[in-house]
């Protein structure tokens, strides 16, 4: 019996086939919904593709997994520090971008560290304040993930605020800068960091303790003329000790005159010599305290302020009533408890005082002709200096007695002793 050969071609092709029904679509029992699902085909023709894509193309790798990122303070905290910057721990990516913005909806200004680990404001957080934050992160991917928080800063218990003088213009070579609080100031260490002090052309100087709400800065010699200052009162966030703190974050600027003018009274000779500049301008006949009862303070003193007319009334310097004039001219303050620089028009016309005698409770008194060139010429930080007085030196804090002190003995006054 012949056999029958069957033909190469077609075994084949009963292979193919088996394999493209294999392909397309499985058993009988297979799923064929999710095949009629499928977008993916085969085009008779092609050749070389990848089952299950169009272009023939690999496949895209799968993106990599979303950063997670925790912020601190927690979302929903309150009491938070005001100076404290936000913190971020985070898993499979970096923070890449931080908003904050207030309750009004204010961007709050800041610096986010290189490494995105912490973001910093530019100005200590508002007491008591509601803020929102943004924060994006980006995995290796540049895959971004954004979470939003909220938290409010710590209110203040005891809130200080501090005055400042100058906070402007124009003064003299002597002029200290002086601030004041109004609460007792006991962590003083972090009051003076929190001020500062800078000068063009740049200078030395520090900050000197008069009690616990009163401090001042001096440069170690007198201020040179032309001098342009600025005080940076940041005390917004710093630790002011007892649960004290100030919503305080300003800045100040003032100007040194372009004169130098020093006043040199001297009770000996009973004259004032005024220089600008170094340079004689002029030279006074003036009386002083009478001595021993009124002697003149001694020591460096600095212009206050000054009036065209003001009242003297002994009672309020503790002199009794000794006098009380309504109209004394021309009178510039050169302390606290009340020495001037001022007009005499009640004098003996027969026999005046001016460059004879020390005649005054106190004062330095001359011609209300001699007054007004000084009250003309004279500006708030201006020196005062009285030399050959029986008296001691004015106290360093009775108005602007800084200079009464050497520079370690100011020093010594400073909280930081910087």
């Amino acid at each position: 019996m012949r056999r029958r050969t069957v033909p190469a071609v077609l075994i084949a092709g009963a292979i193919l086939f088996t394999g493209a029904c294999g392909l397309l679509g499985g058993d009988d029992k297979g799923d064929k919904t999710s095949n009629a699902g499928s977008e993916s085909k085969v085009t008779p023709g092609a050749s070389g593709g990848t089952p299950g894509t169009e272009s023939g193309q690999p496949p895209e790798p799968a993106k990599g997994a979303a950063p997670q990122v925790t912020m601190t303070p927690e979302d929903g905290a309150t009491g938070v520090d005001l100076a404290d910057p936000l913190t971020f721990a985070i898993e499979g990516g970096k923070v890449s971008a931080v908003k904050v913005t207030n309750a009004r909806g204010e961007q709050v200004d800041g610096t986010l560290s290189p490494d995105g680990k912490s973001w910093k404001p530019k100005v200590p957080f508002t007491p008591g304040g509601q803020y929102t934050v943004s924060t994006t992160a980006t995995n290796a991917d540049n895959q971004p993930t954004t979470i939003s928080t909220r938290f409010t800063t710590q209110t203040l218990g005891k809130e200080v605020t501090a005055s400042i003088f100058p906070d402007g213009g124009t003064v003299g070579v002597g002029q200290p800068v002086s601030v004041r609080f109004d609460r007792p100031i006991t962590n003083k260490a972090e009051a003076e960091k929190a001020m500062k002090v800078t000068a063009s052309p740049a200078v030395s100087g520090a900050w000197h303790w008069f009690g616990n709400t009163r401090v001042e800065w001096r440069p170690k010699d007198y201020w040179k003329a032309g001098t342009k200052v600025k005080v940076d009162l940041n005390l917004r966030g710093a630790d002011l000790g007892g649960g004290a703190g100030s919503k305080q974050y300003k800045s100040f600027n003032f100007a040194i005159g372009s004169v130098a003018r020093i006043s040199t009274v001297d009770v000996a000779s009973k004259t004032m010599t005024t220089t600008e500049n170094g340079k004689v301008v002029r030279t006074t006949k003036v009386t002083t305290g009478e001595s021993p009862k009124y002697d003149t303070w001694g020591g460096v003193m600095v212009v206050m302020e000054k009036y065209e007319k003001t009242r003297m009334n002994s009672a309020t310097v503790g002199l009794g009533k000794e006098y009380d004039i309504a109209d004394v001219p021309w009178a510039v303050r050169i302390t606290t408890s009340g020495t001037f620089v001022h007009g005499n028009y009640w004098y003996d016309k027969a026999n005046p005082p001016f460059g004879r005698a020390n005649t005054s409770h106190g004062c330095v008194s001359m011609t209300p002709e001699d007054a007004k060139w000084f009250y003309d010429h004279a500006d708030r930080g201006d020196v005062v200096k009285v030399v050959n007085s029986k008296e001691r030196a004015v106290a360093p804090d009775n108005g602007y007695g800084a200079w009464n002190l050497s520079w370690s003995q100011w020093l010594a006054g400073s909280a930081t002793k910087e």
